[in-house]
Order: structure tokens, then sequence, then C-alpha cells
């Protein structure tokens, strides 16, 4: 009996280091996709620089069949916009995995939009660091029409809850209004990771949360391997960040939603 009992403790002892093991494998996992490179955001600062503070468009532009996929607010501005003869400001702005790949999705979003919509559309894009605290630090004051935000889900994985990140992206929205009145946030999820557990129902939280405060949202993860097949894994880095496959699909799904053809 002595033997079962002391096999018992053992095999109770062996469970609770594999337990422990799995959750650091899982945080070091996390803590890369965290920390983005140091050359993402001064490459951001140098391309904010470059852009000049207002653009104007010298005509309209025809753009009833791009705006088409678009939902009907996100229609409306840019309607208003086109039809007053003014350019639309947007910035993309979410987490370092914005610009991982070769080129980044954002980077691939932004010649799309520019060669569709020309002159009309301005965009510049903003990579943030940390968890969507840094939401509330971000530079508004340049006046953007239109912002398309990751809103750092994944950064905030067992760091900031469900209920803050909907505060952060809530209080993000009115400071965004408070520079230009009508202005509209779009929102999409962080990128899919092999083997999520919790994310996957923070995931579904900013669904929830999209829906039930009237925010822009574009389902990318549709297009992207479930995250327990292991296809999954030939679209992100090891760190999971997005590979170039990966941006590219993230891309298209982006660009399906602000260019119908």
């Amino acid at each position: 009996m002595n033997l079962y009992k002391i096999g018992a403790v053992v095999a109770v002892i062996i469970c609770v280091i594999a337990l422990v093991f799995s959750y650091l494998t899982w945080q070091d996992k996390l803590e890369n996709v965290l920390a983005p490179p140091e050359a993402v955001s001064a490459k951001s600062e140098d391309q904010k620089k470059d852009k000049p503070k207002e653009v104007k468009s010298d005509k309209s532009v025809n753009i009833d069949n791009l705006i088409s996929n678009m939902d009907p607010k996100v229609q409306d501005l840019f309607i208003e916009r086109n039809e007053n003869g003014k350019s639309l400001k947007m910035l993309i702005a979410g987490s370092a995995a914005l610009e991982s790949g070769d080129p980044g999705y954002a980077e691939r979003l932004e010649a799309s939009l520019e060669e569709a919509y020309a002159d009309f559309i301005e965009v510049d894009i903003l990579p943030i660091e940390g968890t969507s605290e840094s939401l509330l630090d971000v530079d508004l004051s340049s006046g953007y029409d239109l912002v398309l935000l990751e809103p750092m889900t994944l950064m905030n994985n067992d760091r900031v809850t469900i209920e803050v990140e909907r505060e952060h992206i809530n209080e993000f929205e009115a400071r965004l209004t408070e520079e230009v009145e009508d202005a509209l946030v779009v929102l999409h999820p962080s990128q899919p990771i092999f083997g999520a557990g919790y994310y996957l129902a923070q995931i579904a939280a900013l669904k929830e949360f999209a829906q039930l405060y009237d925010y822009a949202y574009i389902n990318h993860w549709s297009s992207w391997p479930d995250t327990d097949n292991e296809v999954l894994k030939d679209h992100l880095t090891e760190d999971g960040l997005p590979n170039s496959k990966g941006a590219e699909l993230w891309a298209e799904e982006l660009e399906a939603y602000f260019i119908a053809n």
C-alpha cells in the first residue's frame, strides 16, 4: 500500500510540474509577441513627420463601387468627404503585428488604398507597444476621420480584463471624436495564435462588444486556419506574429472591406 501511495504522490507532482511548464511556455510565447522591435516605433514616427498635416483632394473620386462592402456608416463617411471635395484621413493602428511580414499587412493595405482612391485618402500607420491601455496615449490631434484599430487584444491576454479593454476602446473613440465629430473607429482582431485558450474567449468578446456598441468590425479570422490546425503555423513566425504569408492573408481581408473591386 505504501508503494501505491508513493506512486500516487509522484503522479500528482508530475502533473503539477507539467501544468506549470505548459503555463510558462505559453507566457514565454506571449512575451515574444508583446515585444515589438524598437525600429518599428521609430519608423512610424518618421512616417508621420513626412506626412502633410492636411491634404485636400483636387477633385472628387468615383467611389460608389469601391465602398459597397463597408458598413453603411463607413460608406456615409466616405461619401460625405468625397462630395465635399475633402480628403479622408485614415490611421491604421495596432500592435507590432501590423508591420510583421515583408511587408506587413498595414503597408500592404496602405498601398492598395492609395492605388484605389488616389489622393482622396491619406493613410498613417502607427504600431503601439504594450496593452490596450496604451491607446489612451495615442496622439489623435492630426484629426483622423477613420481609425482602423486592432485594439491590442492579444497583448491584453492575462494582463487586461475584457471589461477594461472595452473601456479603453470607448475612451479612444471619445478622444477621436473630440478632434473630428463624425470620425469612426473600425475594429478588427489581433492575429490567431496556434493552441490558443482563453484568447478565443477574448476574441469572441471583442466581436460581441463591436455589435453591442455599434462599431464596424472586420472579422478576418474567418479566412485563417483554425487555432488547432497545424497549417496555422505556416502563417506565423515562431513568436506568433504574422509572417509574410499571414500578413498577405490579413491584408486581403481588410482590402476586401475597403475596396470592393
